[in-house]
């Protein structure tokens, strides 16, 4: 660097012309580094980082501290060699402040003083012209502009005596200010009080940067559910918008001059409403989110009432904290709304059309931001939506409890669980521990669902195997010798898996029965909403087995029920590939029902689908020797985790010597008999391939199968092939209930299991819910795929501005010790609260590693508390906390910007 390198004063905006030097983060003579932080200066929006891109030892001349420089104006310099750094500051340097008494200042809107006379600002405006004397901020040049206001002379109270916007507004520029007069012909009454307010107020607001975002709203249930609790819709709305104010506080803060941001607790929500004589009032709904429905539609129409004949009190139609005006119901396709002084943000609601119903937010851009803004609005989106989250009641919260569900009358039963699986079981139980009559009717002899019988529990019996004999490869790593290769005996470890399954079939009925509920075995369909028939002609006494009503027609035990939890899982899906279905009947192609009858382990095996049954499956049979093709139709692998963990894990698994994965594969036919089959598929790419297998392996997915329940007899709703339910599980019958692989949605055992115990707090009038964005998942390959909450992409679709901090596996002291070095975490979190909202792993060990990240997630923990938190050594837990202080460095730098 032979010439110094001038560090000049950024344009960090595109509306800046010039910046105010608030620190220094180097001393002159410090070695700076590429991508360094030297300084911050304030801009016309913000105090933001200075970076430099070169390498050197910081030099003088250096602006100093308070010192202002116009965009592109040296404020130091980078010197190649330390011998050559100048300790000296630019000659311009900060004016002595003018005497408090001389320093103009202004009082602001949003405190209990007078109203401050805030000159309008007309949009589009020009700028004043710079001055001759010195030199004025963006913003005071924009306000004089805008009001005609000479700024020659001004005596400025910023450093340097710069002009800032306090100076315009003062009383100095008010003695120079000329309001643009727009003479209208005629005579005019004169305004009476509540008019002036609105008009000074409006005139105020149009100084306030603003910005407006929309979305559309389906209210067809907030609507009848306002109906039913016969409470007016806008006073719903408001109540809908006092929750999600609750959720994102910054809509409920205020900007106070100067500078300074006042935060409110209380949800004070003003409702427009226009009165003869009296124009545009807003009487407020005090403490909205914390008062129910039947409290607050009483105060509102006393409130309007009183409005109406002029007999508000000035307290009844002041300080608002939230402001929402409603013309839905006047026709109205779209508006948007201007907030008042001492709010915000407001919220325009138009007419629903096609789309829905128009919801527009208008909101002061000094304290809301545009994700700000899209939060709250998608918040605001599922309150309307799924009001019976909290209609009842006056919390905030979405698992706010429904009333418990009414069990008087002459019922065999409390409540029927239909399915003995994780769902149904976990319910059946919570219901048995608070006193509840509960039957449990399952298909098999005991209970414990595809998850214990044909799913979890005997898939990672043969994973355990499969993992014993990949380590195996890797003894020699540690100087371990004479245990490769290792040998698989399939008929033991076929007993080993049948033992597991049984015994905690057995156990789990003998814990089923010690709860006092009666088991009854046999398949049932409803007859109406309050009784079901249990037919026996399918059961057996096998319990690996899925059965079939062998006389689905027959009259069956009639049993009553006040309430009732459908829990029947869902089957594997046979698409309609051309062979397909003859296959499976012929035992050729096998599903996650019929692997299990394999007798040894085939030579060569084709598994079409790449979800989590697929991969995990694929990948357990290369471990056994297999020699396996994995065909997904899809460009990537495993849709439900997180994009890059999906990709590096497809190409784990293609490095396995026997595994090929051919992703947007199309089968087109499947033909032949067990232990001789062929599969005709195109690739990638079009070019048309025949394979030659021992057996086919469908893994596309599971899907439920409603019908034999005879739903339509109870009146349940169903939508694409799954029945509908609400986050508390309750289905379009208040009393019958829905969880697990027959709701859609993440079909794994754990969910289903939660989804049970929300349903059991629902009908026992507990608050619970269940929150798809706190859920999680493992898919068990080497290295295992996992996930819990959202990725940056999920964030984004629900209006969150996330960042994520990623670090691979291979760095880890412990992965290195035990050669486990493939893969990456992720951290996922809210770039304004810090708050952790998913993590994202491919790493061996996850399944154990995901633990301390749910709490995370469901905890609502921030990087700030996981950075701190002391983690052992040598643990791969030692990558949460430094990847928490790696985020939390970046955002600190970058959250001005």
């Amino acid at each position: 660097m032979a010439e110094p390198y001038v560090i000049k004063m950024p344009q960090l905006s595109d509306t800046m012309t010039e910046g105010v030097l608030v620190s220094w983060e180097k001393e002159i003579g410090e070695f700076i580094e590429r991508g360094t932080v030297v300084a911050t200066v304030e801009t016309d929006k913000a105090i933001m980082d200075v970076e430099v891109f070169r390498e050197g030892y910081l030099s003088g001349p250096q602006l100093p501290v308070d010192g202002v420089a116009a965009v592109g104006e040296p404020i130091a310099y980078l010197v190649a060699e330390a011998e050559q750094v100048e300790k000296t500051e630019a000659s311009a340097s900060p004016q002595p402040a003018p005497e408090a008494e001389e320093r103009p200042k202004f009082e602001p809107a949003g405190t209990s003083k007078p109203k401050t006379k805030i000159p309008a600002m007309p949009g589009g405006a020009t700028p004043a012209p710079h001055p001759s004397h010195t030199r004025a901020t963006p913003y005071a040049r924009q306000l004089a502009g805008a009001h005609a206001i000479d700024l020659a002379g001004m005596k400025g109270s910023g450093p340097d005596g710069v002009i800032v916007a306090a100076d315009v507004v003062s009383g100095q520029g008010a003695r120079g200010m000329t309001r643009r007069i727009f003479e209208v012909p005629g005579t005019g009454r004169p305004m009476d009080s509540m008019e002036k307010a609105i008009a000074h107020n409006m005139e105020y607001s149009l100084s306030m940067p603003l910005f407006r975002a929309t979305v559309y709203v389906d209210p067809s249930r907030l609507v009848a559910a306002a109906k039913e609790q016969g409470s007016s819709v806008t006073v719903a709305l408001a109540k809908a918008a006092a929750l999600a104010v609750e959720e994102h506080p910054k809509i409920n803060s205020v900007y106070q001059h100067e500078d300074r941001i006042l935060e409110r607790e209380q949800v004070d929500v003003g409702l427009a409403v226009a009165t003869e004589g009296m124009g545009l009032v807003v009487p407020v709904l005090r403490d909205t989110s914390n008062r129910n429905l039947a409290e607050l539609s009483a105060s509102w129409a006393d409130l309007v009432e009183r409005a109406r004949i002029k007999r508000l009190k000035p307290e009844e139609y002041s300080n608002p904290t939230f402001v929402i005006s409603n013309m839905g119901m006047l026709g109205v396709a779209y508006f948007d709304a201007i907030p008042s002084p001492g709010t915000s943000a407001i919220l325009a609601i138009a007419t629903t059309g096609s789309q829905g119903m128009p919801v527009t937010i208008t909101a002061d851009h000094r304290i809301v931001n545009g994700a700000d803004a899209a939060r709250f609005l998608n918040t605001f989106k599922e309150r309307v939506e799924s009001p019976e989250t909290w209609i009842s009641g006056g919390s905030a919260s979405p698992s706010t409890a429904k009333e418990a569900l009414p069990l008087e009358g002459d019922w065999d039963y409390d409540v029927v669980v239909i399915g003995g699986g994780p769902g149904g079981e976990d319910c059946a139980r919570e219901l048995a521990e608070h006193g509840i009559k509960v039957a449990l009717i399952n298909d098999s002899p005991f209970p414990g669902g595809e998850c214990l019988w044909r799913g979890c529990i005997p898939s990672k019996t043969w994973r355990a195997a499969a993992d014993r004999i990949r380590d195996r490869a890797h003894d020699s790593h540690l100087g371990v010798g004479g245990t490769t290769p290792a040998a698989l005996n399939w008929k033991a470890l076929e007993a080993t898996r049948r033992h597991v399954l049984q015994s905690r079939g057995e156990m789990a009925l003998k814990t089923d029965k010690g709860m006092k509920i009666k088991f009854i075995q046999g398949h049932a369909r409803f007859a109406d909403e309050h009784h079901l028939v249990v037919d026996t002609s399918g059961n057996s006494e096998d319990p690996f087995a899925r059965t079939q009503p062998t006389q689905p027609d027959s009259q069956g035990q009639r049993i009553s029920f006040a309430g009732a939890v459908i829990a029947t899982g869902a089957p594997p899906f046979i698409p309609p590939i051309p062979g397909a279905q003859e296959g499976v009947q012929a035992g050729g192609v096998l599903t996650s029902d019929t692997v299990w009858g394999l007798e040894r382990v085939p030579e060569r095996l084709a598994v079409i689908g790449g979800g989590a049954i697929g991969v995990e499956m694929a990948q357990i049979f290369q471990d056994f020797g297999t020699e396996v093709l994995l065909l997904e139709a899809q460009e990537r692998l495993l849709a439900e985790v997180e994009p890059e963990v999906g990709k590096l894990l497809a190409e784990i698994l293609n490095a396995d010597p026997r595994l090929t994965v051919q992703s947007s594969a199309k089968v087109q036919a499947i033909s032949g008999q067990p232990g001789a089959m062929q599969v005709a598929f195109d690739d990638s790419e079009g070019t048309s391939h025949r394979l030659e297998v021992d057996y086919v392996l469908m893994a596309t997915g599971k899907r439920p199968n409603l019908e034999p329940l005879a739903l339509d007899q109870a009146g349940v709703a169903i939508a694409n092939g799954v029945i509908q339910v609400d986050a508390q599980c309750t289905t379009s019958k208040s009393h019958i209930f829905a969880v697990g692989d027959v709701i859609g949605g993440l079909m794994l055992a754990h969910t289903a299991g939660q989804q049970g115990r929300v349903a059991a707090a629902t009908i026992l009038g507990e608050p619970h819910a269940y929150e798809l964005e706190k859920d999680c998942g493992v898919i068990f390959t080497r290295p295992q795929a996992a996930f819990v909450g959202l990725s940056v992409a999920q964030a984004k679709e629900r209006g969150v501005d996330a960042a994520e901090v990623k670090m691979p596996i291979r760095i880890d002291a412990k992965a290195m010790i035990n050669n486990e070095t493939e893969g990456l975490i992720k951290i996922v979190a809210d770039k304004a609260s810090h708050r952790i909202i998913g993590v994202h792993f491919l790493a061996d060990h996850a399944d154990t590693l995901i633990g301390e990240a749910v709490m995370m997630v469901t905890g609502k923990m921030t990087l700030e508390q996981v950075a701190r938190a002391i983690h052992p050594h040598p643990t791969q837990t030692e990558l949460f906390g430094e990847m928490a202080r790696r985020l939390l460095s970046r955002l600190r730098r970058t959250q001005r910007r």
